[in-house]
C-alpha cells in the first residue's frame, strides 16, 4: 500500500466514493484509480460503502451503547465462544455495531432504539435473555 491507497482510503472513508470524484481528489487518471480501488476492495481493506443515515429522522431517536459482561465458565459448559455469543447478539434488530472489548465489559454493543421504552424492550426481552451474559451496562448518547 502507497500514498495514493491511503489517500483513497481517507476519501472514501470521508465519505467520497464516485471514482471520478476520488480521481480529481487525487489528481490521477480515472483508469488508475478504478483498478486501484478494485484492488482495495479485494483486498477487504475497503469492505463497503455505507450511507450517512440521520437515524433520529428516520424514527431511532436513542442510541445506547451497551456494556456487557458475560461468565465465560457458562459459556465454555454451553460450548459458545465470545464470538459466537457476539455474532448471536449482532443478529438481533436494532444492534447495528459489536464488538468485544478489554477493561470492565466484555462485549460493547450499540443500539438504535426508537425510544426509551423500545430501549427496554430490546435488553430486558432480547440481550439480557441470552445465555452467558450476567450484566449490562447501558449509555445513552445525548449528541
Amino acid at each position: 500500500m502507497d500514498q495514493l491507497d491511503e489517500e483513497l482510503i481517507e476519501y472514501v472513508d470521508s465519505g467520497i466514493t464516485r471514482y471520478s470524484d476520488l480521481a480529481k481528489k487525487v489528481n490521477s487518471p480515472l483508469s488508475t484509480v478504478h483498478i486501484r480501488m478494485k484492488k482495495l476492495e479485494q483486498s477487504g481493506i475497503i469492505r463497503g460503502y455505507k450511507g450517512d443515515i440521520d437515524w433520529s429522522k428516520a424514527g431511532f431517536g436513542i442510541t445506547a451503547y451497551i456494556f456487557i459482561s458475560i461468565d465465560v465458565n457458562l459459556l465454555q459448559r454451553l460450548k459458545k465462544s465470545q464470538e459466537t455469543l457476539l455474532k448471536e447478539i449482532l443478529s438481533m434488530e436494532y444492534v447495528k455495531e459489536g464488538y468485544i472489548v478489554t477493561g470492565d465489559a466484555d462485549i460493547m454493543v450499540k443500539i438504535l432504539a426508537k425510544n426509551t421504552e423500545n430501549l427496554k424492550e430490546i435488553l430486558l426481552n432480547g440481550i439480557d435473555r441470552i445465555d452467558g451474559i450476567v450484566k449490562t451496562r447501558a449509555m445513552i448518547t445525548l449528541y
